[in-house]
């Protein structure tokens, strides 16, 4: 991802599509990021303004993009509406470190398992990543069950690896390879 790119694409799961965010959707982030298991799980800016909503859909996600990262948002289909945020960064060296946060309404129906599956499998295979991570919380049950769910594999806990609101936190190594059986059922 360190060549020119093209627009960002649009990518069809089978409950989810994942879309560039737009400025439109800056409503949709500062009602979902009120939500008190996004603060606490993700590193989202807490208290969350409406100025932080329009900065990420604005800048941080297109930022991203130019940068050789991507962020999507997490479109339910029956709705067209967005419902989470889901990420690829830090794509260098064939490595690609996914984050994602869903809105509390749209959490249980699958949306994050599908719209994990759906960028892992871009990255893969369109990207030519090696790898696939995810840190998470080891209290996390939630994103640990998406992870799980998805066939990503825990490879064990590191100590001390994330900072969240100034403080630096264990997080469990969950991994998705091109080669692991759930790589080739993406």
């Amino acid at each position: 991802m360190t060549t020119v790119r093209e627009t960002q694409p649009v990518l069809t799961g089978a409950r989810v599509r994942l879309r560039p965010w737009t400025a439109d959707d800056a409503e949709a982030v500062f009602a979902a990021c009120q939500d008190a298991e996004i603060q606490r799980w993700t590193t989202v800016p807490s208290p969350y303004s409406h100025d932080d909503a329009v900065g990420y859909v604005t800048r941080f996600a297109p930022q991203a993009w130019e940068q050789g990262d991507a962020v999507f948002a997490i479109v339910d289909p029956a709705t067209g509406e967005p419902v989470g945020s889901i990420g690829a960064h830090g794509v260098r060296g064939g490595t690609a470190n996914i984050g994602y946060w869903l809105a509390a309404a749209a959490r249980g129906r699958g949306l994050a398992r599908d719209a994990l599956r759906t960028l892992a499998r871009w990255c893969l295979r369109e990207v030519g990543v090696a790898r696939v991570e995810l840190e998470v919380d080891p209290a996390n049950t939630g994103s640990r069950r998406v992870a799980e769910a998805a066939g990503f594999t825990a490879e064990g806990t590191l100590r001390r690896r994330l900072v969240v609101r100034g403080r630096r936190i264990d997080v469990v190594m969950y991994s998705l390879l091109p080669d692991d059986a759930a790589a080739t059922t993406l």
